[in-house]
């Protein structure tokens, strides 16, 4: 059987921009060499895993296949747009290197600030976002890229469920529950039982849950005093269905007997 394929296992065959980081590249007058270049330094990146890579001008030179003039003009564009960092590394007071931060754009808000905008006509979502950073977090790319994918789809979960609660008909609901609340022992509190009712579809409930439960505390309090009964309202806000009933079933033996009565 094959293995199920999980977000880490795909994460290096994955190139992922958020629009902010898009957008940022766009508003670089004739942004085409500078999209290019960034997405060298991004490929270089995720095969190096991390965000500060070993990528010298004359490597990238002969990659792209670029003149080296392209190739430091360039740089110095997605420097001055904060989408890239040349950064010094020492090793004992002595310079070891030269190093390109890639930097990946994201808001500076926490994740739990982030709000969704709904367009009801067009049913979308927008990820808002705010500030961009220059990448002087200490993670590095994959990361990143992984926690935004994460977001998103986290975020696109939430909107269908949204989604799909406006979709239940509300007629139809008030059809199940007069079904249902027919069943139902003790009659009583009718209209606040219905609105529990509906709620608890909203959120998922299946009928068939409901309505079982209802079938099952039914035949639980059958030949009890109305008093031991709870009153409608209250087994449907107690979420009732979701309750055990220790129910006593007939031997074959009993049942055999009541018959010979009649």
């Amino acid at each position: 059987m094959r293995d199920k394929i999980k977000l880490n296992d795909i994460a290096d065959d994955l190139l992922i921009l958020n629009k902010y980081t898009i957008d940022e590249l766009f508003k670089i007058d004739n942004p085409t060499n500078c999209i290019a270049l960034y997405l060298f330094y991004y490929k270089t990146a995720k095969w190096q895993k991390t965000d500060t890579i070993k990528a010298t001008d004359l490597y990238v030179k002969k990659s792209l296949n670029w003149g080296i003039d392209k190739v430091k003009r360039t740089k110095q564009l997605l420097k001055e747009h904060g989408l890239i960092d040349v950064v010094q590394r020492r090793n004992n007071g002595k310079i070891e290197g030269w190093y390109v931060k890639v930097s990946y754009l994201v808001s500076r808000k926490k994740i739990e600030d982030i709000k969704v905008q709904v367009d009801e006509s067009k049913n979308t979502c927008e990820l808002q976002v705010g500030f961009s950073t220059s990448g002087s977090q200490d993670t590095n790319a994959l990361k990143q890229q992984l926690n935004a994918l994460k977001l998103e789809n986290e975020m696109l979960k939430k909107q269908i469920k949204e989604n799909n609660k406006k979709k239940v008909n509300k007629k139809q609901l008030e059809q199940e529950f007069e079904y249902i609340w027919k069943l139902y022992p003790r009659k009583v509190g009718k209209s606040p039982a219905l609105q529990k009712y509906i709620k608890a579809r909203q959120e998922g409930v299946e009928y068939k849950t409901i309505k079982d439960g209802v079938e099952r505390y039914a035949e639980f309090v059958k030949g009890k005093d109305e008093k031991y009964i709870r009153h409608g309202k209250t087994w449907f806000n107690q979420k009732g269905w979701d309750d055990e009933y220790n129910i006593k079933r007939k031997t074959k033996q009993e049942i055999k007997d009541e018959e010979e009565l009649f």
